[in-house]
């Protein structure tokens, strides 16, 4: 996939958070440059000011298999434990429904962190936000060309 069609295809996704108590008990449904004033609320209410969405499904944006993508998602999952960073389950989906990769979102993770853990499983770019603020693609390889 080149670089603007990879743009484009995060662009086109809903990044969904899984009901939870540390997100309000309702399902969060995330899109790039925008903001979420009712996450944001769940947040702040748990002493949280920022947050990232993270996946290790599909390293460079390459298809794996179920089997591939499972262990590297529990790979990232006990990693973040080990941080203790404790996780809501996500998953992000196309717009047009041709393509999911389960997810996880992780209240109170730093911008560089997000990122640092996205490049770590190889992942073009990670979904990060701040109370109040929109929620921004952070490029973890080489940023695609505008």
């Amino acid at each position: 996939m080149d670089d603007k069609s990879l743009r484009e295809a995060f662009q086109a996704t809903g990044y969904i958070v899984r009901a939870d108590p540390r997100v309000g008990d309702v399902k969060h449904v995330l899109r790039v440059g925008a903001t979420h004033p009712l996450l944001d609320t769940a947040l702040t209410a748990h002493g949280h000011a920022s947050w990232a969405f993270l996946t290790a499904w599909n390293p460079h944006a390459r298809a794996r298999s179920a089997r591939t993508n499972e262990r590297l998602q529990r790979s990232l999952r006990d990693l973040l434990e080990a941080r203790g960073h404790p996780s809501v389950s996500a998953v992000g989906v196309a717009d047009d429904r041709s393509w999911f990769e389960e997810s996880l979102f992780v209240p109170g993770m730093s911008r560089d962190e997000a990122r640092r853990l996205g490049a770590l499983f190889l992942q073009k770019a990670v979904l990060w936000g701040r109370v109040g603020g929109v929620a921004e693609l952070l490029w973890c390889q080489e940023p695609p060309l505008s």
